[in-house]
């Protein structure tokens, strides 16, 4: 068996603190009206700037791999802030997190790479726990049939972004970077969205324009941020791995709501929380074995 070198925790870390940092989402999304595409494409502009400045260059090398996990992270975003309109953000979160089971599928067949047991395990757990989390949002009815959909399918294009760093010559940075840039077309919204105001009014202060602004930007840090480390630890860690351990934000997100707005999370976001953290945590200190 290998000896497992000592910084064999750096990579999941890394992932982890992306989770994090992705997790502060929630809190800055409450009160910004404005519709999803507009979110998406401002995010976009602000996260790809910060892309920028890490890399010091706008420039990309195109290949096969790059260019499908920007579409990855792209359609992510446009899929998860399109189902929030039609079903509840807890709906969308919950399916949106079954993307570890995508990944695992994924592997199996393109890679014929049979999943290993305590990966399921692991997957089975940290689902419970997520769903935990939201319980207390999860809505039906026929108006959410189309968001739950969505939110599906933005399962898939996420466990793609988490796919395509095991793909030959392709660098997760680039392709997060690239990805934001593809939603970037989405801000030509700011001008048709009705929620969006330039000028003040006498029911809408210039200050609730400037927070409005002020919130839209900091998403797009916390997107660029979230990504510029999730792309720097999925280089050092299995994708299963990183795609488990990313569960971690839907568990941190009510999490800020309550610590920022006093929004308690309620006893099964409480379980739910213990058990995604337990089970990330087992899972990303005690090795794989090695034959």
């Amino acid at each position: 068996m290998r000896k497992i070198q000592s910084s064999a925790w750096f990579g999941p870390l890394l992932v982890a603190l992306g989770a994090a940092v992705w997790s502060f989402s929630g809190v800055l999304s409450q009160g910004l009206l404005w519709n999803g595409f507009t979110k998406a494409g401002v995010r976009g502009i602000v996260a790809s700037l910060v892309f920028a400045a890490f890399r010091k260059t706008f420039k990309v090398k195109i290949t096969f791999g790059l260019v499908l996990g920007a579409l990855g992270v792209a359609l992510t975003s446009l899929l998860y802030m399109s189902a929030t309109l039609y079903t509840s953000a807890s709906n969308a979160i919950v399916l949106q997190y079954s993307m570890p089971i995508y990944v695992i599928l994924l592997n199996a067949v393109i890679f014929r790479q049979k999943p290993l047991r305590r990966d399921v395990v692991t997957v089975v757990f940290v689902m419970l726990g997520v769903v935990l989390c939201c319980v207390e949002g999860l809505t039906g009815g026929g108006k959410s049939m189309l968001g739950n959909a969505l939110a599906l399918l933005s399962g898939l294009t996420f466990a793609v972004v988490f796919f395509a760093s095991r793909l030959p010559g392709c660098d997760p940075i680039s392709y997060s970077y690239l990805g934001n840039v593809f939603s970037i077309p989405m801000a030509v919204m700011l001008f048709f969205d009705p929620n969006v105001h330039f000028t003040a009014t006498q029911s809408y202060t210039s200050i609730m324009i400037a927070g409005d602004f002020a919130k839209a930007i900091l998403l797009g840090v916390s997107l660029g941020l979230g990504y510029l480390f999730f792309s720097m630890g999925i280089k050092r860690t299995s994708d299963v791995s990183a795609a488990i351990i990313t569960n971690l934000e839907p568990v941190l997100n009510p999490v800020w709501v309550f610590v920022f707005l006093g929004v308690f999370p309620g006893v099964y976001g409480i379980v739910g929380s213990l058990i995604v953290l337990a089970t990330v945590t087992m899972h990303s200190i005690i090795p794989r074995r090695i034959k």
